[in-house]
């Protein structure tokens, strides 16, 4: 494998997921039940339309499943 192809081929496994990839502490809160749906918007509302404020808002209107 030449050098381009190395890397094209580590490229396309950094590519940005739709998810964050790192955890979201306000989101496994959530999740055990230890803030409730408020706590977690207004949470979101402090990073507003970052991907990570958009990640907590969709966890909190229950588009993402696990």
């Amino acid at each position: 494998m030449d050098l381009f192809a190395s890397w094209s081929t580590i490229h396309e496994a950094k590519k940005p997921s739709a998810r964050p990839s790192t955890s979201a502490p306000e989101e496994i809160a959530f999740k055990y039940g230890w803030i409730d749906r408020e706590t977690l918007l207004t949470s979101a509302e402090r990073y507003g339309k970052s991907p990570y404020g958009q990640h907590l808002k969709n966890v909190a209107d229950g588009k993402l499943r696990y």
